[in-house]
């Protein structure tokens, strides 16, 4: 009782704070406050429950009708990114996009910011259909007003629009899912099925659950509008939604599995492949971007098509009744929840501090930033390397989980999904290295390619401050991750109800193993490192070497990053190259083009909805504008509705 009394006073802070926040006269220290103590009370309840403390519920009733909300394993799991990157984006938010700016978009802003958290708590506790979707709607609207926070501009409009259209068509579907639900269960309040003899009403529950929360999660063809929402928000906001909002859609997807008495076979494999899928195409398109934003946007997406391989392995495991897949499966999504969380938002409060110091997302016009911010670029790069996959960072072992996981699968008879999914895997961090392998150099180092990064520099120490938080905790889980194996235990365990507690037993030796791998390199690099810097430089030479009429490095002469990433034209879906061809001794002026047009959003869906919409204005001729012609609709349509009856009544009798 005490943790779910804890969490929902954690809600209630932020709730509070928004409305302060909102106030011109309440001072901004008191939403910030509220904002932070209500992370600690929530952080300090799921970490008690992870760490052993029992389920904690508290029942109360609905219009009659008992509801209950409830702190479970999956819930903390869940809660802890939330409340960690939640709190960090308060302080960040101080300094990036302060209250008092010149257009007052800055309260609106921390209201819908606190509104956005407080919702995603409560959305974590809900076991009543209808509490529910109260709490998604308000995650989903806060959502839209925060990407919406540069309205002034047509993109960030469109973008919001777009986002709220698909969020809202997600909604329609999981109000058909909690309405099955409610019927099969008898009632809204969410308890365990039993087994029935009807399988495909479960098997509707689940199909509508992955249609619906795979909006929110942005899976593969449902993330179009991810891209260009991620980029239009303001950056904590960007990080926010990436690491925790997005994930809703995969806490919903194995909330109401874990409720379903089984997963039909051959669902879990479906999953995997579209999971493997959609992190090869997030990651083809990340390399694709000049945008810095729009590349972790994508890069998102490939990392919920990893989290998304994991539970469909899972599910595999589930399918068959085998504990280890359910454990490296589950295990692995849970853990990838995690580290994503933490590079994610780092990557984003790096690309806001950008942002913050050039006035531009365009990473060609930038470069040598690591001279003019020296800090940003320190702290960002443990980032660089965790999303990459490389130790001793954190990614680098819940991607090894689902490796492992894999290879079993291999070995137990699933060789079409278990194959497709090591070789989208392997792709899909390969693919990641280069992308932000291009995202470091291209920005940070180098010669800068415009004006625009001569006055570059490190932010406010209060911007500062979350990235060394988030760079620490990237290294921290890397190396520590075999404390993390008992809590992992125990989220599986609500995740697949019955799933003994196998990772702890079976990892921690290798865990143990690979932590002293790590330390042993990061003592060679800091060895080295320490070397380079002892060995003394050689002397200049009287005069220079024969240069062929090359006489100093200009920046022109630089690689780009578009030139960069061209040689992987094949795997970047979305990107269209226009090379001159050039032809004769004395060719005539030629220019190279490249443009980019997200696959399915842009070439696939917008046309078709446009064609729909043209049709659709046929009908604005029955929209007079005046009151009695509505009446007359209204009474038209009851006076069908009569006849109908009437007429099926005679029928039927």
């Amino acid at each position: 009782m005490l943790d779910v009394a804890l969490v929902l006073a954690s809600s209630g802070c932020w709730f509070a704070g928004a409305l302060a926040s909102a106030s011109p006269r309440a001072p901004e220290r008191l939403a910030t406050g509220l904002g932070l103590l209500g992370s600690l009370f929530a952080l300090g309840a799921a970490l008690h429950l992870l760490l052993g403390g029992a389920v904690s519920g508290l029942d109360f009733r609905v219009w009659g009708l008992p509801a209950r909300l409830e702190l479970d394993a999956l819930s903390a799991a869940f809660l802890l990114p939330l409340h960690l990157v939640g709190g960090l984006g308060l302080i960040y938010g101080q300094r990036y996009w302060p209250v008092q700016l010149a257009w007052g978009s800055g309260r609106s802003l921390r209201f819908f910011y606190g509104l956005l958290v407080a919702a995603m708590t409560l959305l974590f506790l809900a076991r009543h259909g209808l509490v529910f979707l109260v709490a998604w709607e308000l995650m989903a609207v806060s959502a839209f007003f925060l990407v919406g926070t540069e309205h002034e501009k047509p993109e960030v409009r469109r973008a919001s629009w777009v986002y709220l259209a698909c969020t809202h068509t997600g909604t329609l579907l999981l109000t058909a899912m909690v309405i099955l639900m409610a019927q099969r269960m008898g009632g809204l309040q969410w308890t365990a099925l039993p087994a029935s003899t009807s399988p495909w009403f479960e098997g509707g529950i689940l199909f509508l659950a992955l249609a619906g929360f795979g909006f929110k999660a942005g899976v593969l063809p449902l993330h179009f509008w991810l891209p260009s929402a991620h980029a239009s928000a303001p950056s904590h906001v960007s990080a926010i939604l990436s690491a925790v909002m997005l994930k809703t859609g995969i806490y919903g997807i194995l909330r109401v599995s874990s409720l379903l008495p089984g997963i039909p076979r051959g669902v879990g494999g479906t999953l995997l492949a579209l999971g493997a899928l959609t992190a090869l195409y997030g990651v083809g398109n990340a390399l694709a971007q000049r945008d810095y934003k729009r590349l972790l946007a994508y890069s998102s997406i490939e990392n919920l098509g990893i989290i998304a391989m994991g539970v469909g392995l899972g599910w595999t495991g589930r399918a068959t009744h085998d504990p280890w897949l359910m454990a490296l499966g589950f295990g692995g999504a849970i853990f990838h929840v995690w580290n994503h969380a933490l590079f994610k938002s780092l990557l984003f409060y790096g690309a806001g501090a950008l942002l913050h110091a050039t006035g531009t997302r365009d990473m060609e016009a930038l470069g040598g930033l690591a001279r003019r911010m020296p800090r940003t670029a320190l702290v960002v790069f443990p980032a660089v390397l965790a999303v990459a996959a490389l130790p001793p960072f954190n990614a680098f072992l819940s991607e090894w989980f689902l490796y492992r996981g894999l290879f079993a699968s291999l070995g137990r008879g699933y060789p079409w999904s278990a194959a497709l999914g090591l070789v989208a895997l392997a792709l899909a961090g390969g693919l990641a290295a280069v992308a932000f392998a291009r995202f470091f150099g291209t920005l940070f180092l180098g010669a800068p390619r415009s004006e625009l990064a001569d006055h570059a520099h490190d932010p406010a120490a209060s911007m500062l401050l979350p990235m060394a938080v988030l760079a620490g905790l990237c290294l921290a889980v890397g190396l520590g991750a075999f404390l993390l194996l008992p809590l992992l235990d125990r989220v599986i365990a609500a995740a697949a109800p019955g799933t003994p507690a196998l990772l702890a037993a079976g990892l921690r030796v290798d865990f143990h193993r690979l932590a002293g791998v790590e330390l042993g390199l990061l003592a060679l690099v800091g060895a080295g490192l320490a070397w380079l810097r002892r060995s003394p430089e050689a002397p200049e030479a009287d005069l220079p070497t024969w240069d062929c009429g090359y006489a100093a490095a200009v920046a022109r002469a630089q690689y780009t990053g578009s030139s960069f990433a061209d040689a992987w034209a094949p795997v970047q879906p979305g990107l269209r190259a226009r090379r001159p061809r050039l032809r004769g001794l004395f060719p005539g002026g030629a220019s190279f083009r490249q443009a980019f047009r997200e696959p399915f959003g842009e070439v696939f869906l917008e046309p078709r909805v446009v064609r729909v919409a043209e049709r659709l204005l046929r009908f604005r001729r029955f929209q007079q504008g005046h009151l009695p012609v509505y009446l007359l609709y209204v009474l038209l349509t009851l006076l069908g509705t009569f006849l109908w009856m009437l007429l099926r009544g005679r029928l039927l009798g």
